[in-house]
């Protein structure tokens, strides 16, 4: 395929790519406009999106298909920090399953929802279940963020990562050393900040390259004097190259093992 930009594509090679056997999988970013700290840019969470997929598709050599970011999210909770795009939570759930839906409507298989911000997290589970159960097609979830969910490189954060307990959260140090990689124009290192101050305990902790047995959110600015959750201080651009890296190789990997898994025929147990 000659892009990996899913509107790229004209409607006749759009059918070019339903007709492939595997199909590409489709990939829907979902990301937000907010506060990080007073070092990086309110677009950051769409700025290491959108660093990562690019690469994804483009080595992907045509095994994925990439639409436009949907740029904003649930973000009531940042809305004491200026600038923040606030979408409610029944307004995202029901423009991104529909994406979804469209997606599965022409014949697409297999389906990411990719988030990039953390409250839009439980939105994009449900948003891939309702376009199952819609569809029938079989639509994840998943985020490539660390700071959202580091399963993709938590070997390498943890054993790279300088800040210590506490240093990856929010506008922290994973963020910070991939923007540095990704979009060091728009970081302001003389401005970052470590605060790690954010109340834990035994089964909840801000880091989210630990374990944590309580999900919530609060006010953000109940969290964090500048909107900071970690040490944005050490990171670094090697860092934040060493992190994508590895992060955009498992991804190809991950996205060619989820098209592997069948759409079995769906079977009704009642008694007729």
């Amino acid at each position: 395929m000659k892009t990996w930009h899913y509107d790229h594509l004209t409607w006749p090679e759009m059918n070019e790519a339903l007709a492939r056997e595997p199909q590409p999988v489709v990939l829907i970013p979902f990301g937000a406009v907010e506060d990080h700290g007073p070092h990086l840019p309110l677009s950051t969470d769409n700025d290491i999106l959108a660093g990562i997929l690019e690469e994804v598709g483009r080595r992907a050599a045509g095994d994925i298909l990439i639409l436009p970011t949907i740029p904003f999210g649930l973000d009531e909770h940042h809305m004491d920090f200026p600038g923040t795009i606030a979408v409610d939570i029944e307004t995202c759930l029901a423009y991104v399953s529909q994406v979804a839906i469209s997606v599965a409507r022409h014949g697409f298989k297999h389906i990411l929802i990719v988030n990039g911000h953390g409250s839009n997290h439980s939105i994009a589970d449900l948003a891939a279940r309702k376009c199952v159960i819609v569809t029938g097609a079989k639509c994840g979830a998943m985020s490539p963020n660390a700071a959202i969910d580091p399963s993709l490189c938590a070997d390498v954060l943890e054993k790279g990562r300088r800040g210590g307990p506490g240093s990856v959260s929010h506008a922290c140090e994973y963020e910070t050393a991939m923007m540095l990689h990704l979009q060091p124009d728009l970081v302001q290192m003389d401005k970052a900040e470590r605060d790690i101050s954010q109340q834990a305990g035994a089964y909840f902790n801000w880091d989210l390259g630990r374990p944590s047995s309580i999900m919530w959110q609060d006010w953000w600015s109940r969290i964090s004097r500048a909107g900071v959750a970690g040490d944005a201080s050490v990171a670094t651009a090697e860092f934040g190259r060493e992190l994508w890296e590895v992060t955009v190789e498992r991804f190809i990997e991950l996205c060619r093992e989820f098209r592997t898994f069948e759409n079995p025929p769906r079977v009704d147990h009642h008694t007729k």
